[in-house]
C-alpha cells in the first residue's frame, strides 16, 4: 500500500528529519498546499504543516479551513516559534487539526505522535479485531470482504467505510453531519448531499428489499439508524 506524507514547508532540515523518522513512508515537501496531492490517493496519506513557514508567508487562515475540508486523513501542524493561546485553540477548534507537534520534541516522541494519528485513521479497532458480525452481515477486514447471509458483496472503499461506520454504531440514530464526519471526516455541503446517494446504493447491496429496508432505516427529521432487529421483533411479535 502506498504511504505518503506531504510536508508543507521550505525547511530542508525538517524534511530530512522526517525522512529519517518515517523510514517506511514517502515524504514529499512543498512550500505551498497541493490539492492535487489528494487526487486518486488509494493508499495512506498524511499532511504535516510547518506553522513557522505558513505564518511567515502571511497566509490567510481560510487556507487552513480549506485544507481540512479537502483532506480527510491525518492533518498535523508542527512549529518551533512560540504560538499564542488563541492560535493553539484555533488549530484544534477552528481548523480541526489532529495534532500540534513541536520541533523541540525528540525524534522518538515525534514518531510516536505521528504513528498514533496514522493508527487512529487507518487501523480502527474493528479492523484490528479482524471480523465484525451483526445479524446476517459479516465484515472480514483481513480479506476486505463483506457477506450478507453468506452471499459475498462487491463494494467500493467509501461504501465499505460507510457500512462499517453504521455497524459500529448499531441502534444509534445518526445525523448526516455525524455520518459525514465519521466516514469522510468533513461536513462539506457536497458531502452531506452525497450521503443519501451512498445510503441508497448501500441498501441495494445489503437489503433483501431496498424499498423496505430492515437494516438501514430512515429516521425522518433526524437521519438514519442501523439495526439488526426486524420490525416484528421491535413490536414484540
Amino acid at each position: 500500500m502506498e504511504r505518503s506524507i506531504l510536508l508543507i514547508s521550505d525547511n530542508a532540515n525538517l524534511l530530512k528529519r522526517l525522512k529519517q523518522i518515517m523510514v517506511d513512508w514517502q515524504v514529499i515537501s512543498s512550500p505551498t498546499y497541493l490539492p492535487d496531492f489528494l487526487l486518486n490517493r488509494d493508499g495512506q496519506t498524511l499532511i504535516i504543516l510547518d506553522l513557522d513557514h505558513f505564518n511567515g508567508l502571511g497566509n490567510r487562515p481560510d487556507t487552513l479551513i480549506l485544507m481540512r475540508q479537502q483532506f480527510t486523513g491525518p492533518l498535523l501542524a508542527i512549529h518551533h516559534q512560540k504560538l499564542t493561546s488563541a492560535m493553539v485553540y484555533d488549530i484544534f477548534d477552528r481548523f480541526h487539526f489532529d495534532e500540534l507537534l513541536s520541533l523541540e520534541m525528540p525524534n522518538r516522541e515525534l514518531f510516536a505522535r505521528i504513528q498514533q494519528k496514522i493508527w487512529r485513521y487507518y487501523q480502527p479497532q474493528a479492523e484490528r479485531q479482524g471480523i465484525l458480525n451483526l445479524g446476517q452481515l459479516k465484515v472480514d477486514f483481513k480479506h476486505y470482504m463483506v457477506t450478507v447471509a453468506g452471499r459475498q458483496l462487491t463494494m467500493g472503499p467509501v461504501d465499505f467505510r460507510l457500512l462499517v461506520f453504521f455497524m459500529q454504531h448499531e441502534n444509534v440514530v445518526l445525523t448526516r453531519v455525524q455520518i459525514a464526519e465519521g466516514v469522510w471526516r468533513n461536513r462539506r455541503d457536497s458531502t452531506l448531499r452525497a450521503i443519501d446517494s451512498h445510503i441508497s446504493k448501500l441498501r441495494k447491496l445489503i437489503e433483501a428489499d431496498a424499498k423496505r429496508p430492515q437494516y438501514l432505516q430512515t429516521v425522518r427529521g433526524f437521519g438514519y439508524i442501523f439495526t439488526t432487529v426486524i420490525e416484528g421483533e421491535k413490536q414484540g411479535v
